[in-house]
């Protein structure tokens, strides 16, 4: 996550925490009691805010953790696609250059005949394809 994304929680978390406590002071403030029971009040809706403000981040914590996991799964997955694409392309043109040397070697042999039995005195009279393939 970006740095933006992150100040942007935590100032929510914290925008949330301010107005609940000054909501509750206020309404505890105007509320008709003594002042030892408004400030019991106040510290019970002090410590309740703060267990809401400590669970609401905990979940939030939970759920971008959840959310990182997540991702770091799908980007192995994507990796380890792109790797068995790589291994399979290079087989594939393993494949392709082993088939290309093996038809170069052919013509080889076969220009290594011809050339063989249009000039005499070299190479020996009838003398097949094969063994000329297999001098080369």
């Amino acid at each position: 996550m970006s740095d933006n994304g992150q100040n942007n929680g935590l100032g929510m978390i914290f925008a949330f925490f301010t107005g609940f406590m000054a909501g509750a002071v206020i309404s505890l403030l105007y509320a008709p009691s003594s002042g030892r029971e408004t400030r019991q009040k106040i510290r019970d809706k002090s410590v309740e805010a703060r267990d809401r403000t400590v669970e609401f981040a905990q979940q939030t914590s939970d759920s971008a953790r959840r959310n990182a996991q997540h991702l770091m799964e799908q980007g192995r997955e994507s990796v380890q696609g792109m790797v068995d694409t790589g291994r399979e392309r290079l087989q594939e043109a393993g494949e392709q250059v082993k088939g290309a040397v093996e038809a170069g070697r052919k013509v080889s042999a076969d220009v290594r005949t011809k050339i063989a039995g249009s000039v005499p005195g070299v190479g020996g009279v009838g003398e097949s394809d094969e063994e000329a393939a297999e001098e080369a």
